[in-house]
């Protein structure tokens, strides 16, 4: 899309010079007409971008703690814009004898709503890059794009999740004590556990040596018999516990953008911001023959109850050397 943008080549001559799948080309080609009724098989030309979207999203899960864990079921998916629900106090059972007095529960009921959050990767290049974008490049960008926007997704999600009532501690510097205070807080014995890792955190785990679990320093693996997520979108030190069974989340639509009339603040900090703008020299992507990419998904996350995330600060266990 980019490179038809820049050089005016068609998406045809594009898909074939790039040695694009089918499904690829489909999707450059096909326009969509307005839908009807009377025709059963409408949209039936989004099926490719459904199936690349979807295939997007896969990719960042081992770049990104809240795909990898969404992916493997820990987290309840529920569609976003949804209104959800969770038991602070739930029903309880007894057993009684004959004659004796049956109790009677009482249930507490707290509602939330999965609202929609985006998350963005934007990325501009010049044209010369463009107009010479091998296979090899576009796997490149894609690589970085993929890294940006699993990031955005995890500091999204757990900026979500964590509130002031979020269960947190300081590390002991024991790991095993540590440990045991993260369960202890989270672990009704009825849910989904999982374990969330800043890398620095996660680096420490790794040379625990402890054979519990077979931790590695990235991506997603397992720890004392739960999964285990590493994600570079916690504050460095940081291990947190979560329940998935009292987390709602889901990521849907991939978006694509491609602009080169734009002008753009180029920093990756930018402070024209709609609710305090302030005034900053832009870039013209027009004068200076350069094209912008943006990479969007829309997400959401809610925790159902304050424990169902524990979180704790500062852990940096010393490595165990085995004899």
């Amino acid at each position: 899309m980019a490179i038809c943008e820049k050089t005016g080549e068609t998406t045809s001559d594009i898909a074939d010079r790039l040695r694009m799948p089918a499904p690829a080309q489909r999707i450059l080609k096909a326009a969509v007409a307005a839908g009807t009724l009377a025709d059963p098989s409408w949209a039936g030309q989004l099926a490719d971008m459904q199936a690349a979207s979807s295939a997007f999203l896969q990719g960042l899960g081992g770049r990104s703690a809240f795909a990898s864990l969404l992916d493997v079921g820990v987290l309840t998916r529920a569609p976003l814009r949804s209104r959800v629900g969770a038991f602070s106090e739930g029903v309880i059972g007894a057993i009684n004898g004959e004659g004796t007095a049956r109790p009677v529960s009482r249930m507490s009921l707290n509602g939330d709503a999965l609202l929609p959050q985006q998350a963005d990767a934007i990325v501009v290049l010049s044209r010369e890059i463009i107009e010479n974008s091998s296979a090899a490049a576009q796997a490149f960008l894609s690589r970085q794009l993929r890294r940006a926007v699993a990031k955005a997704l995890d500091v999204g999600f757990f900026s979500t999740l964590v509130t002031s009532a979020t269960p947190s501690f300081s590390s002991t510097g024991d790991h095993a004590a540590d440990l045991k205070i993260l369960l202890d807080a989270t672990n009704s014995g009825e849910g989904r556990l999982a374990w969330i890792a800043s890398t620095s955190a996660a680096n420490s785990i790794a040379l625990l040596n402890d054979p519990r679990g077979g931790v590695t320093p990235e991506g997603l693996s397992e720890f004392v018999g739960l999964p285990f997520a590493v994600s570079p979108g916690l504050a460095a030190g940081t291990l947190m516990l979560i329940d998935g069974d009292r987390i709602l989340a889901d990521v849907e639509a991939l978006g694509i953008d491609v602009a080169r009339h734009a002008a753009l603040q180029m920093d990756d900090a930018p402070s024209m911001d709609a609710s305090a703008p302030t005034a900053t020299p832009v870039v013209s992507l027009w004068q200076t023959n350069s094209v912008a990419i943006k990479i969007s998904a829309l997400f959401g996350a809610v925790a159902g109850t304050p424990d169902a995330v524990a979180v704790m600060t500062n852990v940096e266990w010393p490595a165990i050397v085995s004899g």
